[in-house]
C-alpha cells in the first residue's frame, strides 16, 4: 500500500488554500456570510497560500 509523501501534503494544502481564497472571493461579490466571516476566511487562505507555496517552491519546483 502507498503511503502519502510529505510533498503530497503540501501541494494538496497549497491548492486547498487557493480553493479557500477562491471561495472568499466569490463570496465578496454577493455576501452569504457576514463580512468579517469572509474577511477572515480570506485572510487564511492568503497566509496558507503564501507559506504553502513557498514551501513548495523552495523544496519541490526550485531543484
Amino acid at each position: 500500500m502507498l503511503k502519502p509523501t510529505p510533498q503530497f501534503f503540501d501541494i494538496f494544502g497549497f491548492l486547498g488554500f487557493i480553493y479557500i481564497v477562491a471561495i472568499a472571493g466569490l463570496l465578496l461579490s454577493g455576501i452569504v456570510l457576514p463580512q468579517w466571516a469572509i474577511i477572515i476566511l480570506l485572510l487564511i487562505g492568503i497566509i496558507g497560500l503564501v507559506i504553502d507555496g513557498i514551501i513548495v517552491y523552495k523544496f519541490y519546483l526550485k531543484k
